[in-house]
């Protein structure tokens, strides 16, 4: 059942261990971790754009997909040197997309749940999911622009854990 992970439990078990130490460094740490985690986006946004310039240069007929493609790499672009000039601001918009964001896949969620009530015993748990991502949605613009200094790192932090976690329970289930 378990393959290799039996065999190097100890490893995986190391890494878990690993990635809890680096979330709970990360927790200590929210608005450095947010503004790095920030300038990474940016970074990424930045490279994106460039990609994006040369193909609407390069690869599209027509000036309406040229200008099409070259608006769109100026706003990746313009998005990324935000990022390095303030990466709190850049911290602010992502937050304040990822708020619009959770809001709107909730209520998906919980419409997918509510059409799906009976098919499956228990939509309820999904309708709850949509529901809780809705409230974190409205939540996390509520606290804008105030949560943007730390929200970033906590997701970060949080995955980081979660991650360690799945490792450490893996390697000791594979360790039995």
């Amino acid at each position: 059942m378990f393959g290799d992970v039996k065999e190097y439990w100890g490893w995986m078990l190391a890494v878990g261990v690993f990635f809890i130490a680096l979330g709970v460094a990360a927790l200590l740490m929210l608005p450095l971790v947010t503004a790095l985690t920030a300038v990474i986006f940016g970074a990424f946004a930045i490279a994106a754009g460039i990609f994006q310039l040369y193909n609407g240069v390069a690869h599209t007929s027509g000036w309406v997909s040229k200008i099409a493609n070259i608006v769109l790499a100026l706003l990746y672009m313009g998005f990324g040197v935000l990022t390095f000039y303030d990466p709190l601001l850049g911290a602010a918009a992502i937050t304040l997309a990822l708020a619009v964001t959770f809001v709107a896949i909730g209520v998906v969620r919980a419409w997918i749940a509510w059409q799906n009530r009976g098919s499956f015993e228990y939509w309820g748990w999904a309708l709850a999911s949509g529901i809780i991502t809705v409230i974190l949605g409205i939540l996390l613009a509520i606290a804008w622009p105030a949560a943007s200094v730390w929200f970033l790192g906590l997701y970060v932090a949080l995955d980081l854990l979660m991650g360690g976690a799945t490792f450490v329970g893996l390697a000791l289930a594979a360790r039995a």
